[in-house]
């Protein structure tokens, strides 16, 4: 099973406190679906295989909608501003608790751009409210021996708190089971 070292919020590195913080009963639920991936997953790294990881957390969380579920295409529940004609997509969503999750296995060029998708989500309301109030990263501590995308995601919510509107995002770091 994939091990989970670290989780983060962003409310713990902020000074604001007028936000909703991430649910933790919620995120004690992201981290278990992530746990739960047994690292066979990682062991066929053809592109194809890649989203096995995403899609085993999604077989764990069941309440969301997965972009990869829709018969094997793109979930259109996960395009949340295709009425925007933006064809950006988040991995997972719960429409109804307003969370989005956003699984990264390698690209650190990724991170800013998962933060500037709950930054437009939060922007973007439906029925008087943000699409998305939480976003969740998923991402590996290590990467090939050197990347550390969880410190890397950290830094970027440092950077980014003061323009980051939303309410809190949980960073969770899981350690990648391949050889450096």
């Amino acid at each position: 099973m994939v091990v989970v070292e670290h989780v983060t919020r962003l409310s713990d590195r902020r000074s604001q406190t007028s936000s909703e913080t991430f649910p933790d009963d919620t995120s004690e639920a992201i981290r278990s679906a992530v746990e739960a991936v047994p690292t066979s997953v990682f062991e066929d790294t053809a592109k194809h295989k890649e989203g096995a990881f995403d899609a085993s957390i999604a077989d764990a969380l069941p309440q969301y909608e997965y972009e990869g579920g829709a018969a094997a295409g793109y979930n259109p529940n996960c395009k949340l501003w295709s009425h925007l004609d933006f064809n950006y997509s988040v991995d997972l969503y719960d429409a109804d608790e307003r969370i989005a999750i956003e699984v990264e296995k390698s690209e650190r060029k990724n991170i800013s751009d998962d933060l500037l998708k709950f930054q437009k989500g939060y922007r973007t309301k439906k029925g008087g409210r943000p699409k998305i109030e939480f976003g969740s990263l998923v991402v590996p501590v290590n990467y090939r021996g050197s990347d550390n995308l969880y410190q890397h995601s950290l830094t970027k919510l440092d950077f980014m708190k003061g323009v980051l509107f939303i309410d809190d995002v949980a960073v969770i770091g899981y350690r990648d089971p391949r050889p450096d």
